[in-house]
């Protein structure tokens, strides 16, 4: 008998920190439930370009409207967004996880608060499933664009990535998307009904010229449409929204350009490092490509990780084809190993090296050998040294430029 007690005391211990396990989750669970009931507006956007931006236009114009927003996105740099527009970093000790939602929503939510909008930050078709109808439940689902990235996780096929994207489509709750491609979308609108809301496609042509003005010169239209979308079913009117969204702040690590002037030449630097798939930067390439004609010679700068290799190849081969790849400089990770890689995709002849430390524009218009106003655009990846170096010398808040939109600059000239 004795020996019997002593066999089930573990397992009897064992049971009730069980037990303690399941109690202290399903109190979470419900603490969780009763927070995101407080909320009448809950906004997940997903998607493969500028769901970091969207997040930004949707809380700012909530906001504006005088709706308690907060705000939490997952870009290059995450952020918490609080009710009154501040921000900071999301503190991780550790490697990233979804439970980091529950954890953020935990500190955010306060008494007052009414909405939130935040990005999704899982790319496991699962993760992405159980964020949406496990944690945010959300009120509107936003689904940018479908684009060819992160195959390793959603697939290859753009179908594929369409259909791994709609595991975030919420439950009796409209869809809206600026995705254009007809295979696509429906795609998206099947999700959309199958889940019991409806589907609302959006256009960039819904945004007039002059509604773009106060946004910055690499804008896309379609974002703004999206948000505005979004918030004018929750009562915010169209020119509230508008200024609500020109006061959002710039996503760390966003497109942006930055203008510095050498001697008598003008230098801009674009930093599209944050843009990791073609598609979208061969949207705005052919925007600066317009804007730079008669204004500057382009160059380009493929910054390489040697994690993301396949992709650096992949910008390789966008910029060879291109008509106006001036010259390309490489820097970054296993740049000896890339060469190869590099002349094959036809830019041997274009290709230059510039030292990690090189970040001044004077210094860099004297590698590539320039002789009049030159636009550096950076591509491929983001978080190198080397890219990190460029931007902390070239991105300074006084340079940063503000000129207007890109075709007013071109019809100006």
């Amino acid at each position: 008998m004795e020996e019997a007690l002593n066999n089930w005391g573990p397992l009897g211990l064992a049971s009730l920190a069980a037990l303690g396990v399941i109690v202290f989750w399903f109190m979470q669970t419900l603490r969780h439930d009763a927070r995101l009931q407080r909320l009448n507006i809950r906004v997940h956007v997903n998607g493969i370009r500028g769901k970091s931006t969207i997040v930004r236009y949707i809380a700012g114009a909530l906001r504006e409207g005088g709706i308690e927003t907060i705000a939490k996105t997952t870009g290059s740099a995450t952020r918490l967004i609080h009710a009154d527009g501040s921000e900071e970093p999301i503190d991780r000790q550790g490697p990233p996880t979804i439970i980091e939602q529950i954890r953020v929503l935990k500190q955010a939510i306060q008494p007052e608060t009414r909405a939130l909008v935040i990005e999704c930050m899982a790319l496991n078709t699962e993760y992405q499933r159980i964020s949406e109808r496990r944690m945010i439940r959300a009120t509107d689902g936003v689904i940018a664009n479908v684009r060819r990235d992160h195959i390793e996780e959603l697939g290859y096929e753009l179908e594929d990535i369409a259909r791994s994207l709609s595991n975030t489509v919420p439950l009796n709750a409209p869809l809206f998307t600026a995705e254009t491609q007809p295979k696509l979308r429906n795609i998206l609108a099947r999700a959309a009904e199958d889940s019991g809301g409806d589907f609302i496609p959006i256009s960039a042509d819904e945004i007039s010229e002059e509604e773009l003005e106060g946004f910055g010169p690499l804008t896309f239209p379609e974002n703004l449409a999206l948000a505005l979308a979004v918030v004018k079913r929750h009562g915010v009117p169209r020119d509230v929204a508008l200024n609500g969204m020109r006061k959002s702040r710039l996503d760390p690590g966003a497109s942006g350009i930055f203008h510095h002037k050498v001697e008598d030449r003008d230098f801009f630097w674009i930093n599209l490092f944050g843009v990791n798939d073609v598609e979208s930067a061969q949207i705005n390439l052919d925007r600066i490509n317009r804007w730079a004609d008669s204004r500057a010679k382009i160059m380009f700068v493929l910054n390489n990780r040697a994690d993301r290799e396949h992709r650096t190849i992949q910008f390789a081969q966008m910029v060879a084809k291109s008509d106006y790849a001036d010259q390309v400089l490489l820097v970054g990770e296993n740049l000896d190993a890339l060469q190869e890689a590099v002349k094959s995709a036809g830019l041997d002849s274009a290709t230059a090296f510039i030292p990690t430390a090189t970040v001044e524009p004077a210094d860099i218009i004297a590698q590539i050998g320039a002789s009049n106003n030159v636009i550096v655009v950076g591509l491929a990846n983001i978080h190198t040294t080397a890219a990190d170096h460029l931007r902390d010398g070239l991105e300074q808040d006084d340079h940063a430029w503000t000129g207007g939109r890109i075709d007013d600059e071109r019809q100006a000239r």
